[in-house]
């Protein structure tokens, strides 16, 4: 049931993926003078990944979408095993599964370049948030919202900043074999000096993970990161540049491809593609004015019979819902890669259009390939006793370069 009930207060925003919250160049000498270094030339990559949830999820309907949803999220409460531990960025420990698996997918970003001053730059992160039961609970249990979860702002927001991302790209466990994929983009000097400032403002929200809801609630509204839908981050962090003020949040997708945005290199057109669009009826829609002079109610058992066959009703005004989805970036940088190999079979009617006005611009990357060795119980052997082993797990992506 709380799997089921934890879905809704994370579509496409990439949470942690539990449904209990839970991852020298020394001078060479000269004969006459020294010969000064040359000066680097600067940039580098900013790579976008991207991967699916589990199981491809059926957004025909509310109910087939939950019920999707909660197959995946009770295996991995159901299915229990060794864990992958790590130290983060901030120098906090944590774990994901050895056999990770997804329920909403998740994008990941990693900038590795020379500012302009000639520092390298080199980071790894994504968006996350809605880490609290007690909220689900509040919201679906007691308010009874519904969907309206689906636009709620809320207050846990942060940045995995470091290895736990590489481990979820390692660790992850598709369905069908699928891999994650990814989007390398060439960015100069000056673009590297915007995405490091971008990383950076956001990675300033961090707070401890023994943080609190009472205490992440009791901050002031500026020092507050939303995990929201209802938010673009890299047009809130250009917003708060002009307004101290302004609210900031987001989630992974939208967080990935703005730092493309702050680097100048994302393509607006592909908006159409990348996004989950909804209507969604007021109808499902609780915590709201019904007409009647009362407070509308939903209930999770109304959303998973037959009032969940649509998501729109007759006589009810729509709320749009719209969010950058990960599983839709993954499938169509498959769809451009399968173009570029000839695989006609698999090349989407749109990737081939964007190839074909970008064709000078693109070309299938190489096989990228990251390894995490661990050290293992390999069990008990006559008088030898306990024996260990080290295993290595490796990932192999396929991908796109941009210049």
């Amino acid at each position: 049931m709380y799997a089921a009930l934890w879905f809704f207060t994370t579509p496409l925003l990439c949470a942690q993926e539990s449904p209990f919250s839970q991852l020298s160049a020394g001078r060479q000498a000269q004969e006459a003078a020294v010969v000064p270094l040359p000066v680097p030339e600067g940039g580098g990559t900013l790579t976008v990944y991207a991967y699916p949830p589990r199981r491809i999820l059926d957004w025909s309907k509310p109910r087939t979408v939950l019920k999707d949803f909660a197959r995946i999220a009770m295996s991995q409460v159901i299915v229990s095993g060794p864990t992958v531990d790590f130290t983060s960025d901030f120098g906090e420990e944590g774990s994901i599964p050895r056999s990770y698996k997804s329920t909403m997918g998740h994008t990941i970003a990693h900038v590795r370049c020379t500012l302009p001053g000639g520092e390298a730059y080199d980071s790894w992160s994504s968006f996350s948030g809605q880490d609290f039961p007690e909220v689900d609970k509040e919201l679906i249990m007691k308010k009874k919202v519904g969907l309206g979860a689906l636009f709620e702002d809320y207050v846990d927001g942060h940045i995995i900043s470091g290895v736990e991302n590489r481990m979820r790209l390692i660790y992850y466990k598709g369905g069908g074999g699928n891999s994650p994929r990814y989007w390398q983009q060439a960015i100069d000097a000056q673009a590297c000096g915007r995405v490091r400032d971008m990383v950076e403002f956001f990675r300033s929200f961090h707070f401890p993970k023994t943080a609190t809801l009472h205490d992440l609630e009791a901050r002031p509204s500026a020092q507050i990161l939303y995990f929201t839908s209802n938010m673009d981050p890299y047009v809130s962090y250009m917003a708060r540049k002009q307004d101290p003020a302004a609210k900031v949040g987001g989630g992974c997708a939208p967080y990935g491809l703005g730092l493309l945005k702050a680097a100048g290199k994302y393509d607006y057109s592909l908006d159409d593609v990348f996004k989950l669009r909804l209507a969604v009826s007021e109808r499902l829609i609780g915590g709201i004015p019904d007409g009647n002079g009362r407070i509308r109610e939903v209930t999770l058992a109304e959303l998973t019979g037959s009032l969940g066959d649509s998501w729109t009703y007759p006589g009810y005004s729509n709320r749009g819902f719209q969010n950058y989805d990960p599983y839709k970036i993954w499938n169509f940088i498959g769809g451009v890669s399968a173009c570029l190999s000839g695989d006609s079979g698999n090349c989407a009617p749109e990737a081939s259009a964007w190839l074909s006005a970008n064709g000078g611009r693109v070309s299938a990357g190489p096989v990228q390939k990251l390894s995490d060795t661990r050290t293992v119980d390999a069990g008990s052997y006559g008088d030898f006793g306990p024996q260990t082993e080290e295993v290595t797990r490796t990932v192999k992506m396929n991908g796109i370069i941009v210049n």
